[in-house]
């Protein structure tokens, strides 16, 4: 995922001294950490500024001369130890802007899963920007993936499944990395932007950054749960309200784990026991059939009362009685 932002290096030029006062910091994807930004800040005075920040011109009359694209924590620790920042000019429009702070983020590992999933969501943006509305040698299958994930999101909330939101998502957008960046599944998944990855970032996204704007930044810092992926996971598995209250809960008490949180909440939900034999294949079944749309039901009727045994289907006709004459009785 590096390729935009060493790019950039490559062909920037000059690296130039900057005066952190002189440089805005945009909104940004990820979330400040000021304490790793002051020991990074404790680092560069010690040793020296090894990587330059990306920086952007602004116009003559701007407030500023300069806007932040990459290296928050490096301008903060510099802003906080009085330094003198390195910074490569970099040029581009804002999609262009955000793939570069992007590209530069993904690949650190102090990230945590939500600025992954925010840097996921950034570089997924930059890719449908870019690949926007040209099909060109997409074979039939890509094409397919496309539009299906655009026949997906169109429809009101709550139509589709989230799981079904997130598998058409994922393969979208790994359709567009791959013709975007070159990509084959390998290298994809050596750099962690597997589809699986990619699917589980933006699910992230859609649960817990899209819906709080304002307070995911102090989600993904909190001490408790900011780093916990799965417990992250599980926040994102009840309903929009319910999240709101789990993380209000958890920022007003910065010491409070999930578990208190849910607890606290009421909101503890009973583990369920792992379905085995015939329970997961009824259930595996229930789920598929659930899919189908109404007339895919009626079409495949037949295929489920063959596979249905003499007494199953003696028992499934009584059941279908039942239900009528509750209907009539209504």
């Amino acid at each position: 995922m590096a390729t935009a932002s060493k790019k950039v290096a490559e062909t920037a030029g000059i690296v130039i001294e900057v005066l952190p006062a002189d440089i805005r910091v945009p909104e940004r994807l990820g979330a400040l950490h000021p304490d790793k930004g002051a020991a990074i800040g404790k680092l560069m005075l010690r040793d020296g500024q090894h990587e330059p920040i990306k920086i952007k011109r602004n116009g003559p009359r701007a407030e500023y001369k300069w806007d932040l694209v990459a290296g928050e924590h490096r301008h903060y620790g510099a802003t906080v130890e009085g330094l003198i920042l390195k910074a490569l000019e970099v040029e581009g429009d804002e999609v262009t802007l955000r793939q570069i702070e992007a590209s530069e983020n993904i690949e650190r590992a102090s990230r945590s899963p939500l600025e992954r999933a925010s840097f996921v969501r950034a570089i997924a943006d930059a890719a449908e920007a870019r690949l926007k509305d040209q099909h060109g040698d997409l074979s039939p299958q890509e094409i397919g993936i496309r539009k299906r994930w655009e026949e997906l999101r169109t429809k009101a909330p709550g139509v589709e499944r989230d799981e079904t939101l997130n598998d058409a998502e994922a393969e979208h957008s790994g359709v567009n990395f791959t013709r975007l960046y070159g990509w084959r599944a390998e290298t994809a998944a050596a750099i962690g932007m597997s589809v699986e990855s990619v699917k589980k970032d933006l699910a992230l996204h859609r649960a817990l950054i899209a819906p709080f704007p304002d307070r995911w930044r102090d989600l993904a810092t909190h001490p408790t749960v900011g780093d916990n992926a799965s417990a992250l996971r599980e926040i994102a598995s009840y309903a929009v309200d319910a999240r709101r209250e789990i993380i209000e809960g958890l920022l007003e008490a910065p010491e409070m784990t999930l578990q208190q949180a849910l607890d606290g909440l009421g909101l503890t939900q009973p583990k369920a026991a792992a379905a085995t034999g015939a329970t997961k294949f009824m259930n595996n079944a229930g789920s598929n059939i659930s899919r189908l749309t109404e007339s895919q039901q009626r079409q495949f009727i037949p295929v489920l009362l063959q596979a249905l045994k003499p007494k199953a289907l003696a028992e499934l006709v009584s059941q279908i009685e039942a239900l009528r004459a509750q209907g009539g009785a209504a």
